[in-house]
């Protein structure tokens, strides 16, 4: 009698069962995973301040919904051409060297997204030797009262803590 080489119906049913196991147990953990807040800001503040580095001005502006929480926005300072066809070309008063700074959005890897935030004062600005203005942000659950909302420190340095408060 010849011995044949392979596994058995049993020994692959037993396979399948501890993978379908493992993967009822690991994919719900992976598909529902979010980023806290604050490491979330954290990187977003780190993003920011390699920009503002490299010789770009930054800001990070909060804008309020509904006079209560509202998104972040991330603008650089950037150099805009003055249009063609415009008025003081027209009255021959625009000079050519004359380009105006404008802040416009930026995209960040890591942006502090939703609409959720609150920041004190509106406008965080960072500069080119890497430090920043100062602030307080907090951040709440989508529906969550204000008291369960969770508050961070930004430091001059660019670090982020939770406010003790």
């Amino acid at each position: 009698m010849k011995m044949r080489r392979g596994f058995t119906l049993i020994e692959v049913m037993l396979v399948l069962a501890i993978v379908g196991v493992m993967a009822a147990v690991l994919l719900p953990r992976m598909t529902f995973y979010f980023e806290p807040p604050l490491a979330l800001l954290q990187r977003s503040v780190e993003e920011a301040q390699g920009l503002a580095l490299s010789g770009a001005s930054v800001r990070f502006v909060w804008r309020p919904v509904r006079d209560r929480r509202g998104p972040i926005a991330v603008e650089a300072l950037l150099k805009q051409e003055p249009e063609k066809g415009s008025l003081r070309e027209f009255l021959g008063t625009a000079g050519p060297e004359e380009a105006a700074l404008v802040w416009k959005p930026v995209r960040l890897s890591h942006p502090p997204a939703g609409e959720n935030w609150r920041m004190e004062p509106e406008t965080v600005y960072f500069f080119t030797d890497g430090s920043c203005t100062p602030a307080r942000l907090s951040w709440a659950e989508p529906g969550a009262s204000e008291r369960s909302a969770s508050s961070f420190l930004l430091t001059v340095t660019g670090y982020c803590a939770e406010d003790e408060r």
